[in-house]
């Protein structure tokens, strides 16, 4: 390790703490004590202020509701004065004149008080008179009612603003009685005045109460006086007081019923025009619900309290003269106290404008620390980024070899991973022509493990090739949701469950022109500006590698085409055939039984319906005969084990002894490349598509011969069920799937391309890798 990169973890840094402390934490504690004493006195200001205003406010309101119940009285006063006169001034009439006294005195009190809607007289014999304003003119109409030919009527006289008539007219009277009627019948019970319930106006259609007085005329006829005063005129009354911006009135009788009140006409629409159903209704008239409710059981007064989160004033007020009326005043506390809420909301205007100064210099001067800060801990930073990019480098100019194409490149992308900051790191070769890519070295940095030698076409991502030949550093944030980058996300990446990507031109010159070699590819890289200079370097160094290699990839052995294999540790028999194949030669050796330690399983399966059909399965049968002889000297070649058939499946071994042979991956690995090739030749001599494919896996398994004369070998164990699972999810036919196993001991000298991952009953989640072909 680097003396550099040597931390002692009990060192603290007092300096930058108390920086810190003097850069951030005493403007700030300095804005927020300034904060807490502007607020402290706003606060105080406001609950006194506050208070001061709702004294004032229920002193307002008394006087308010004292004037309301004044206005009020005087409005009904029409009816209960006016009553009090006409009982002495029609009694004392002469009864010649009891008529013309009636009309005479109703006639002045309607042009003289607007409430009034009209005036009735009735008396014990069923007579009855009545006088109202025209609802066609401004004039008056006088009714009586007469007994024609034993039948009743109704005569009308209207008369104009100057008495006279102006027109005559008779309707039929259906057997009308005033002494039936509650403002006849009410009065006389009670004998004094007396109000009737609100009741609908036949004329003008409006709501109307009654008040009655009883008087006896000086012919000695019992007679009732009654004056109809209009609720809409009192609704329209009680709106026309201002009592507050938003504060109104409303009236409700003994019974809860509305008599008058704002939005009359609204009250009656909904009722129906039935005065019983005029009640007070909780989603429109919640707050006059409230008041009444309180003054049902706490009697009248003042009565605040709190509504939908709004504060009101509430008060409730007897009517002296009614009919056990009661008065109902609810104003929103705020309509009072809005200067209150002006002077707060200046005071906090100030205030807003004072922290906002303090927090303007506070911020000034924490921002120049800070800014001070950044640069410092920019020029910190660049000092340690230059620092591990020399050690990177010398590190790498140490390793001996690292321009030599044998030796692995794995101080590269060791450094990169460092320098760079990334998750993973790898350099790709272009081989075939540039028709591929093959990795030399990947280092992830979460497992600490390097891998290499799969292989990327151009056909699969022939989008993400042209960033490759595009020759310029491309950065990809989401390199999945990129079209171009989202192939290689897919097969690559997605494994590592990395997002962003560097890929990194590595240029070199073949024949005197400059030409791109491979690339470089970092994983969830924090890129910055100055690691383009490292990656230049890095990317030199392999252009040398990857020039020495040649444009097309290949190394000695490859260019020479040499399938030389190590020598085994000991002699091996003579590959043993099944007999349900083919006959088997006499195999030299004695094999145990027990438990292989490196054992390699190859399963080859075939898929072609011909071969199920019975008319003409004999046609192929010639072909079935020179594959299992090219089988057999496959075998003998690479020195197999055993070769056994199962079905549509070849089943080869290698490695079944005691001792553990490293050969027998490699071995099985080149038969397996042999035997691809052979099939893909016979089948396409016989004009049949590839119908096989081939999986691979390597590792311990349990065998050795069984039963009597002649005796079986059979061989099972994990080994042999992961091979099977690789032929049999191999992407397409004529490819060779193997396990992370076989990839681990072959990638050194074999390419491979990855595929992703697999799941396997009792051996959970592997990776798997496709072998292409030798190095």
């Amino acid at each position: 390790m680097a003396a550099n990169e040597i931390v002692d973890p009990t060192e603290q840094n007092d300096a930058s703490l108390r920086q810190k402390l003097l850069q951030v934490v005493v403007p700030v504690l300095g804005v927020l004590l300034i904060l807490v004493a502007i607020g402290g006195i706003g606060l105080h200001t406001y609950r006194t202020t506050r208070t001061g205003v709702l004294q004032l406010t229920h002193r307002l309101l008394q006087s308010v509701q004292r004037y309301v119940v004044q206005d009020v009285t005087a409005y009904m006063g029409a009816a209960t004065l006016g009553g009090s006169f006409a009982q002495d001034f029609i009694s004392h009439a002469p009864a010649a004149f009891t008529q013309g006294a009636f009309y005479s005195y109703g006639a002045t009190m309607l042009r003289l008080v607007p409430q009034i809607q009209s005036y009735y007289l009735g008396d014990a014999n069923g007579n009855f008179l009545l006088v109202e304003r025209d609802p066609a003119g401004k004039g008056l109409e006088y009714t009586q009612l007469k007994t024609v030919g034993g039948h009743k009527i109704f005569h009308h006289d209207f008369r104009g603003t100057d008495g006279k008539i102006i027109r005559s007219e008779e309707n039929d009277a259906e057997n009308y009685d005033p002494r039936t009627r509650p403002w006849y019948a009410n009065t006389i019970e009670k004998k004094s005045f007396a109000w009737t319930s609100p009741t609908i106006y036949a004329t003008t259609k409006q709501l109307i109460v009654t008040g009655s007085v009883p008087l006896v005329g000086t012919d000695g006829i019992q007679r009732v006086f009654a004056i109809n005063i209009s609720l809409n005129q009192l609704s329209q009354f009680l709106d026309s007081l201002k009592i507050s911006e938003n504060g109104n009135a409303m009236i409700l009788d003994s019974h809860g019923r509305i008599i008058a009140g704002h939005g009359f006409e609204q009250i009656v629409a909904r009722a129906g025009g039935d005065p019983s159903r005029m009640t007070l209704d909780p989603a429109t008239e919640g707050t006059f619900r409230r008041v009444y409710d309180q003054y049902r059981v706490r009697g009248a007064g003042s009565h605040p309290f709190q509504y939908d989160g709004r504060n009101y004033i509430g008060m409730a007020q007897d009517l002296p003269g009614s009919d056990s009326w009661v008065l109902l005043i609810v104003a929103p506390e705020n309509d009072f106290a809005s200067f209150a809420r002006q002077s707060g909301r200046e005071g906090l205007q100030f205030s807003v404008v004072i922290i906002v100064l303090a927090s303007l210099l506070a911020g000034l001067l924490a921002r120049q620390s800070r800014r001070t800060e950044r640069v410092t801990r920019e020029l910190r930073h660049e000092r340690d980024q230059t620092n591990s990019e020399s050690a990177a480098l010398r590190q790498i100019a140490e390793t001996p070899g690292i321009l030599d194409p044998k030796d692995e490149a794995l101080v590269l992308t060791e450094a990169m991973a460092r320098v760079g900051g990334v998750q993973r790191a790898a350099l790709w070769r272009l081989v075939h022509d540039g028709t591929a890519l093959i990795c030399e070295d990947s280092f992830d940095t979460r497992q600490t493990a390097h891998a290499g030698g799969f292989e990327i076409s151009r056909h699969e991502m022939e989008d993400f090739f042209k960033i490759v030949d595009a020759g310029v550093p491309v950065t990809v944030t989401h390199a999945g949701s990129d079209e171009r980058t989202a192939p290689f996300e897919r097969l690559v990446m997605r494994d590592a469950v990395t997002q962003s990507l560097i890929v990194h031109p590595i240029r070199g010159t073949v024949g005197g022109r400059s030409e791109i070699l491979g690339m470089i590819t970092l994983e969830n890289a924090n890129f910055a500006p100055h690691l383009v200079y490292f990656l230049d370097i890095i990317a030199g160094i392999a252009a040398i590698r990857f020039g020495a290699m040649g444009t097309t990839g290949t190394t000695g052995n490859e260019a020479s085409g040499s399938d030389t294999l190590p020598a085994s540790p000991t002699a091996l028999p003579e590959p043993r055939f099944d007999e349900s194949l083919m006959q088997p030669p006499v195999a030299a050796g004695e094999i145990g039984k027990g438990l292989f330690p490196s054992v390699a399983v190859m399963v080859i399966t075939f898929t072609d319906p011909v071969m199920e059909a019975e008319d003409e399965g004999s046609a192929v049968l010639p072909l079935i005969d020179r594959i299992a002889g090219e089988v057999q000297a496959i075998a003998r070649r690479y020195e197999l084990f055993s070769v056994k058939v199962a079905g549509h499946r070849l089943i080869c071994v290698a490695g079944c002894t005691k001792d553990a042979d490293p050969t027998a991956i490699w071995r099985l690995a080149e038969a397996a490349l042999v035997l691809r090739e052979t099939c893909m030749m016979l089948l396409s001599q016989a004009n049949i598509e590839p119908i096989f494919s081939i999986g691979m896996d390597f590792g311990p398994a349990m065998g050795g011969e069984l039963g009597n004369d002649p005796k079986s070998f059979n061989l099972w164990g994990e080994t042999v069920t992961l091979a099977e699972l690789m032929a049999q999810g191999a992407p397409d036919v004529g490819t060779i799937e193997v396990t992370e196993r076989v990839y681990q001991a072959l990638r050194d000298h074999y390419l491979f391309r990855s595929r992703g991952s697999f799941y396997a009953p009792r051996s959970g989640i592997g990776r798997v890798y496709v072998l292409a072909t030798r190095r």
